[in-house]
């Protein structure tokens, strides 16, 4: 339980980081210094990164898949992910489906969001499973003396 509390804290802040990244290029790029981000803006953007970090505790979680069933829960995922923020974005009217320029730069943000946060997830795996694998070929040269 506290791993997986662990990895919903991380990925969260992962998220919430990405989102606050991405979109504050994005509004200084189409909206210029007079962008405003607003409080309730700001809230929804951390309920997003919840859920995203939520939803990857419940279906990524689990280090036990192949590479064929990771990928394509990676998939669902991304797919449940952007569905999700889709129909926020389009309640909240940060975008329009009538108006194809923008639906296509929101949907670029969404994607970017999460192929950052599962891009820098994998390599901090990564590194930690090497940091890991030096540490116990370290243990045992240091047994075998």
């Amino acid at each position: 339980m506290k791993e997986k509390l662990n990895t919903l804290i991380l990925i969260f802040t992962r998220f919430a980081t990405a989102i606050f990244l991405i979109d504050s290029i994005a509004l200084l790029s189409f909206k210029g210094k007079e962008a405003k981000l607003y409080a309730l803006d700001v809230l929804i953007i951390l309920g997003i990164a919840f859920i995203c970090a939520l939803l990857y505790v419940l279906l990524l979680s689990d280090r036990n898949f192949s590479k064929k069933k990771m990928l394509a829960m990676q998939i669902i995922y991304t797919l449940i992910i952007n569905a999700i923020v889709l129909v926020i974005g389009h309640y909240l009217k940060w975008f329009s489906f009538c108006n194809i320029s923008t639906f296509f730069i929101f949907e670029s943000v969404i994607i970017g969001v999460i192929t950052i946060t599962i891009l820098y997830s994998y390599k901090s795996d990564s590194a930690t499973a090497k940091k890991m694998t030096e540490k116990l070929k370290n243990l045992g040269i240091e047994e075998e003396k």
